[in-house]
């Protein structure tokens, strides 16, 4: 989760690999050898930020906002698989904000 006071994203990266895995040499995607987009995972990634998605007044600091970053909350970040098991194929990522008991 990549967040301040004024703005949220979250950044899927997924791979090609599946599971945990080491990695070596060029699969690793080394920016620094011109190799960044070689490596088994998406570098970049693919971000999702409220703000930019026309929800302006979904996360900041203050009472204007649906979710108020100057008080605490917790951020849920679900993973669903197709077949609603632990190791089905990833068919969804939810993120959703607790704050004020609701």
């Amino acid at each position: 989760w990549e967040a301040n006071s004024r703005a949220t994203a979250y950044t899927p990266h997924p791979c090609a690999e599946l599971g945990l895995t080491k990695c070596e040499g060029i699969v690793c995607g080394d920016t620094s050898k011109g190799e960044r987009y070689k490596g088994v995972c998406d570098k970049d990634g693919c971000d999702f930020n409220s703000h930019r998605m026309g929800e302006k007044s979904f996360f900041g600091s203050g009472t204007d906002f649906t979710v108020d970053s100057s008080k605490p909350m917790t951020v849920v970040t679900q993973f669903l698989t197709s077949d609603g098991s632990d190791s089905g194929d990833l068919s969804e990522i939810k993120r959703f904000y607790v704050q004020d008991g609701k």
